[in-house]
């Protein structure tokens, strides 16, 4: 077909992909399904790998996970995994690998933007010894995750309507740092693009370095704005958020972008919510402009555009090297990457405009692609001085005095509300933690940490739970309140509530130490005994005992778990958290000729160093 630009006739023509349909030419907007999200499984072909316990300290860096080591061994394997999918875009994510988007299809084109994902090749990792850069993932200080190859927690949701985005959620509650995230990933009907709205939270009374982003394996590529190309796969992709995101960085063809340029500090409690939007682009020989709407190529012979969705009855506008503008109505198809030959025109400035004259594409001859293949990674040197902490065995006077400080109000309140807790001084806790909340109301924790205290106080806690529920819906310390919510069962067998925790054990480890913090010793003793019946991992032993201990006295009961412990081998999941080591070193004290407990302090000392 052909458009006038001024004076000038140009012709229009589509770019063909892979379909032969593509070449149709459509005269009205075609109506879409809704976006699609399912369960599937994929064959992947991977490296097997041993997890060992490195004898020298200087080697465990990625503690407390095991490090990993080559085998000869290669297999091909059946992974579950989600798929999100419209008519533009199909992504797929593998939750036993980290939660990572392994795959990318960009049905446009016919092109994976990603990867092929069906062989996956071991790389060699300073932390762990070994990782897999493939696919898109999350990160939180600007490399891969120490858990970037372990299984992750999800929830499939899924919209009845047509309009209705594909929703998949995925969580990891225990990273072996202290951090938690959600990410809510979602497709939308009618655009190429991919969605992430993320909430990390630190779990801890510390302060942890943090960056937050994403980083995923793109080759060589360069960047132009927020988006990165490959020309040689001809395949790249935009990274678009409300929020700043001030680091990049690309290192042996894996791209990161990341909150910050540096690793900053996240303090106690602290959230931090963003949103990414990734948009794939594909076909291109060269990338010259891109945005969240898409992308333009402009070379001496043609230009092409590619939409993130369909744009009828928008404008061309073309700014000539004389200083003419050159215009014409285009109906763009976010099906199929259209051309327009120039015919020896060159343009200084290509607009894309909405009807209502808004910009939706720009490319300016100005417009510089730098290359990217030489940048330094982002590392996990925090930029200020480490802050210092809130003791949390001050004196309630002086968890009062530290409420008065804006750096530690919400922190002081959170204690002073444990402090009610472990003296059962329940509506005392409650009104504590709802103070807490005035100041961070992210903290889904403390959301959680008010509807226990509402219900020791016999008060409806729904409300709570609602909340907390928004903000993180696969916290684990959720599905054990809805346990111990429940009357006492007599029953041998192990509550359904409790069973899809023991998929990732440290998330049973993880509630006991949230209860034994706020001195609930009763109740954390109630969730240790459920969870034991679901996976018997020594820390539960000796957290069990360090509740015996702590809380009515017993001491054969505790020496009993202990002694039950001492039989198991030094294996994951090893201990980390203050709570953990707090227990290992009363229990040592208390039962000082158990080696197992030595070895563990000993491990803990070269950790902490």
């Amino acid at each position: 077909m052909y458009c006038s630009l001024g004076n000038l006739a140009i012709a229009l023509k589509r770019i063909p992909g892979n379909d032969p349909d593509t070449n149709r030419t459509f005269c009205t907007i075609m109506p879409r399904s809704s976006a699609l999200a399912f369960e599937d499984t994929v064959d992947i072909e991977i490296d097997l790998v041993d997890a060992f316990v490195p004898q020298q300290p200087s080697q465990w860096n990625g503690y407390p996970f095991p490090r990993l080591a080559r085998t000869s061994l290669r297999e091909s394997r059946a992974f579950q995994a989600i798929l999100l999918e419209n008519d533009l875009l199909r992504a797929t994510l593998v939750p036993a690998l980290g939660g990572r988007v392994l795959s990318l299809l960009d049905k446009r084109t016919g092109t994976e933007i990603l990867s092929e994902a069906k062989a996956l090749t071991m790389i060699d990792d300073e932390r762990r010894g070994l990782g897999i850069s493939d696919g898109l993932q999350i990160v939180l200080d600007g490399q891969p995750r120490l858990n970037s190859l372990g299984s992750m927690d999800c929830r499939l949701e899924s919209g009845d309507e047509e309009d209705d985005e594909a929703v998949v959620w995925i969580a990891e509650a225990v990273t072996g740092t202290g951090l938690s995230f959600h990410v809510r990933v979602s497709m939308p009907s009618d655009r190429a693009e991919l969605l992430l709205e993320a909430r990390v939270l630190n779990r801890s009374y510390r302060h942890l370095p943090y960056n937050g982003g994403v980083c995923a394996r793109l080759g060589e590529v360069v960047a132009t704005g927020s988006a990165v190309y490959c020309a040689e796969r001809r395949a790249g992709l935009g990274f678009f958020s409300e929020a700043a995101f001030e680091g990049i960085g690309c290192e042996q063809g894996v791209f990161v972008r990341t909150r910050f340029d540096r690793t900053r500090w996240l303090a106690p409690h602290q959230a931090d919510t963003w949103q990414l939007a990734v948009v794939p682009y594909s076909g291109f020989e060269s990338l010259t402009s891109a945005g969240r709407e898409g992308a333009i190529d402009v070379s001496e012979a043609r230009i092409r555009i590619q939409t993130t969705e369909t744009r009828p009855e928008h404008k061309l506008l073309l700014l000539t090297d004389s200083g003419e503008t050159l215009e014409a109505k285009v109906d763009i198809y976010a099906e199929h990457a259209q051309e327009f030959p120039l015919n020896g025109i060159t343009p200084t400035s290509v607009v894309l405009r909405h009807p209502s004259k808004a910009d939706v594409l720009r490319h300016d001859s100005a417009d510089n692609a730098i290359a990217l293949g030489s940048t330094r990674a982002l590392r996990s040197q925090p930029v200020e001085p480490e802050p210092i902490e809130l003791d949390r065995t001050k004196p309630e006077i002086d968890l009062k005095r530290a409420t008065f400080d804006i750096a530690t109000r919400h922190t002081g309140h959170l204690l002073l509300g444990q402090r009610h807790l472990r003296d059962k001084r329940f509506e005392e806790a409650a009104e504590a933690f709802e103070q807490a909340l005035l100041y961070n109301a992210d903290d889904p924790l403390a959301w959680w940490a008010k509807a226990v205290a509402l219900r020791m106080a016999d008060i409806d806690n729904q409300a709570e739970l609602l909340n907390a529920h928004y903000l993180a819906p696969l916290e684990p310390a959720l599905r054990a309140e809805s346990f111990l919510s429940q009357p006492v069962s007599l029953d041998a067998e192990g509550s359904p509530l409790v069973a899809p925790l023991a998929e990732n054990p440290g998330e049973l480890i993880e509630v006991a130490c949230l209860l034994i913090d706020c001195g609930l010793f009763d109740q954390a003793n109630r969730w240790i005994d459920e969870a034991l019946r679901h996976a018997d991992l020594p820390m539960l032993r000796y957290l069990m005992a360090y509740c015996f201990l702590q809380g009515t006295r017993l001491d054969a009961e505790a020496f009993d778990n202990v002694q039950r412990a001492s039989r198991s081998p030094i294996a994951p999941p090893f201990p980390y958290r203050d709570t953990e080591w707090t227990a290992i070193e009363t229990l040592s004290r208390n039962f000082p000729q158990d080696s197992r407990l030595k070895t563990l302090l000993d491990i803990g000392a070269r950790q902490r160093q």
